[in-house]
């Protein structure tokens, strides 16, 4: 054996020992440090003929590199929609690289078990109808995508192909949505189906929600053909949603497959204050959900959940076989229902995470994320500085400086001094064609003493920015 691989053999659990004193270090710096560091680029480093053992590479990372880490599993970065891995998923995350299996989801096997209580915790935390069942991906991106081939199956069926036949020869479906995420788009052009398929029928005025009315009018306009229609529970820039009652109505009227988005806000639907936002999500044909958003996982996690009823269909996309020619059954391994085929066990940290809180620790993480959201949007709006888009919904919402004829350039000067200062980050978003910036509560740890550090740094920062 190599002498290093068999000197850290000897050595395994001083090593871990060596990541736990990392781990305290790093949890100070998250405390203390900028949000998200200035990365000054550096010549590649090529490893040596004889390498420096798991101490020496640790080391080398440590000194060289920690400085740049962003620290956005903490309770100060509100950019983009970042969770932060929880105590009890983070400790689920270590024990999955430790136990290190690869989770073929056979049903005689314990991962299966883990999975399957996973997801059901999952829908039980949310309320979700009986009959979703759900694959674990990488991200949101896969997870829709995972979905979208679901419905794209869905449509092939009703002109008689199957995966086995590709899409060569398939009319093409229509694809529906008042403004979808960029996942969206992805998932379609890897799906073959394409970014042009989508049709964007119409927003409401001021809003990232779609007229139910103009939806109807393409619903009309595409009537036989295959039709798949795009809602969202709450965006990324403005945390708004759909009227997903009213969409889940015109299920009854037309034949379409409905996915619905909840990679942002899925998760208020733990709180009684904030389910009944997403009232007709129980018609939904797929969701996805993103796990190391607002559930706080570690990267990388999400789940598509499809209807019991077109799991077969599930199966024919992803079967890990020369050619489909059996039926998906209950003891199907899960191998065979995803976009991966060897599969990390990524459903313990999950199953960790559920167990360990329950139901009232996600109802109270989502209804004091919510609540801190709307204080720190008076607080920018009382301040003069700024101007929110809209009131806040949920945990998210978008804001531009609070003058007349705000450029791009003015919302990426402040976006650079906000992230040098680094008491935050936040990224930004054009919103009905003006630059603003976006902000997410979705992590575990945020109380009112950082929203209110935060506010304080923002309002300071920003008033330069209108004198």
């Amino acid at each position: 054996m190599n002498q290093k691989m068999a000197a850290d053999r000897e050595r395994q659990l001083e090593i871990l020992k060596k990541v736990e004193q990392e781990a305290k270090r790093f949890f100070s710096q998250r405390e203390t440090g900028k949000a998200l560091p200035v990365w000054e680029r550096q010549p590649i480093r090529h490893i040596s003929d004889d390498g420096l053992g798991a101490e020496g590479a640790m080391d080398l990372f440590i000194s060289e590199y920690s400085k740049g880490l962003a620290l956005n599993s903490g309770s100060r970065f509100f950019g983009f929609v970042i969770g932060g891995v929880t105590p009890a998923a983070l400790a689920g995350d270590w024990m999955t690289s430790l136990y290190d299996q690869n989770a073929f989801g056979e049903l005689d096997c314990m991962d299966r078990q883990i999975e399957d209580e996973a997801i059901e915790g999952l829908k039980d935390l949310l309320g979700l109808r009986e009959d979703f069942v759900g694959s674990f991906t990488s991200g949101a991106t896969m997870a829709t995508t995972n979905a979208l081939a679901c419905a794209r199956e869905w449509a092939a069926a009703k002109q008689g192909k199957t995966a086995n036949d590709g899409i060569y020869g398939l009319e093409r479906p229509v694809v529906l949505s008042a403004f979808a995420h960029a996942s969206i788009y992805k998932g379609l052009s890897i799906l073959g189906l394409g970014r042009n398929s989508i049709i964007e029928y119409g927003k409401l005025p001021g809003r990232d929600r779609g007229d139910v009315a103009k939806l109807e009018a393409e619903l009309q306009k595409a009537a036989g053909k295959a039709i798949i229609v795009i809602a969202n529970m709450g965006t990324a820039s403005t945390g708004d949603l759909d009227d997903l009652r009213a969409i889940a109505d015109l299920k009854k009227k037309y034949d379409f497959w409905l996915h619905v988005d909840g990679a942002v806000g899925a998760l208020a639907m733990a709180s009684p204050e904030y389910s009944g936002l997403y009232d007709g999500v129980e018609e939904a044909d797929s969701i996805t959900i993103d796990g190391h958003k607002w559930l706080n996982m570690n990267y990388d996690c999400a789940i598509a959940l499809i209807r019991r009823d077109y799991r077969e269909m599930q199966y024919r996309t992803y079967a890990q076989a020369v050619r489909v020619n059996d039926n998906w059954t209950e003891s199907t391994p899960l191998e065979h229902l995803g976009n991966e085929g060897s599969r990390r066990f990524r459903a313990l940290a999950v199953w960790m995470n559920l167990m360990a809180y329950g139901k009232t620790g996600f109802r109270e993480m989502v209804e004091r994320d919510c609540r801190l959201a709307a204080a720190l949007a008076d607080l920018l709006e009382e301040s003069g500085v700024y101007q929110i888009h809209r009131p806040v919904l949920i945990n998210g919402f978008a804001f531009t400086l609070n003058k007349p004829g705000v450029t791009g350039q003015e919302i990426m000067d402040l976006e650079k001094a906000i992230r040098e200062e680094g008491t935050t980050y936040l990224n930004r978003a054009d919103v009905d064609g003006v630059p603003h910036l976006r902000c997410s509560f979705s992590n575990w740890s945020i109380e009112e003493a950082d929203m209110k550090k935060v506010a304080d740094a923002l309002i300071r920062i920003g008033k330069p920015f209108i004198a």
